[in-house]
């Protein structure tokens, strides 16, 4: 019981610390910041690089379309449409700000891309997808509070939370992996696949719908829940950690 409280103690105080932390960074641009003038535009992006992953933070929206061609376009308030970046770094879009804003509303970036392998959302932002993401295998990370909602079918995936972030993915795997951690959230109860191995841990929940195979570990008052009837699961829990079927 005094291992648990103890537990329990260092856990609240690495939370505390983090979020103070973080706070702290996003202080730092409180008396620089760019306010939006209301006048919302779109402006097209041309990058020269191709990419397969995109990586967005700061707050902002992205709608990823899966299309032949690629284009990328801005929708933002007109004064901060110079403080929105959108780079290629070793194959990653990176879209994020130079400086701390207060947009008339949340700056909005489309993505059409033909292929794609890798979603990454943090600091508040957002990603959605407008179609169903085909590929082979794609990986999908989000924390810092941020949240991703995708429509997805490959032969592997992989959903990965922390930090309070979310996941919500529907679609089709042959195999499914899944990480949450830190008060996170995966909902992949819609995302069908053959076999699913999920791992969660400090206060995070995870769902998922295994068709053949579950191995689940679930640890640190985190919960694993899970929807239909697997011929095999493997399940293990430890310092209040939960597995059940919904």
């Amino acid at each position: 019981m005094i291992k648990t409280i103890l537990f329990l103690t260092k856990l609240i105080v690495t939370a505390f610390i983090v979020l103070l932390f973080s706070s702290c960074k996003y202080d730092i641009n409180l008396g620089n910041k760019e306010t939006g003038n209301g006048n919302i535009t779109t402006q097209t992006r041309f990058v020269n690089n191709d990419f397969q992953k995109i990586e967005v933070s700061s707050g902002i929206e992205v709608i990823i379309e899966q299309t032949d061609n690629k284009s990328i376009s801005v929708e933002a308030d007109e004064n901060l449409q110079k403080i929105i970046s959108t780079t290629v770094e070793n194959g990653v879009l990176i879209i994020k700000t130079k400086k701390g804003y207060n947009a008339t509303q949340t700056p909005k970036v489309i993505v059409k891309i033909p292929s794609i392998s890798g979603i990454n959302a943090s600091s508040g932002s957002k990603i959605s997808s407008a179609n169903t993401l085909i590929t082979n295998d794609i990986k999908v990370e989000a924390d810092s509070g941020s949240e991703i909602k995708i429509n997805v079918e490959a032969d592997a995936i992989s959903l990965t939370t922390e930090s309070g972030g979310t996941i919500i993915a529907s679609g089709k795997a042959l195999k499914l992996e899944t990480d949450s951690s830190s008060g996170s959230q995966i909902n992949a109860e819609q995302l069908m696949a053959n076999d699913v191995l999920s791992e969660s841990s400090s206060g995070s929940t995870t769902t998922v719908s295994p068709i053949l195979t579950l191995t689940a570990n679930a640890s640190s008052g985190s919960s694993i829940n899970y929807n239909g009837t697997p011929k095999k699961v493997q399940s293990k829990t430890s310092s209040g950690g939960s597995i059940s079927k919904e």
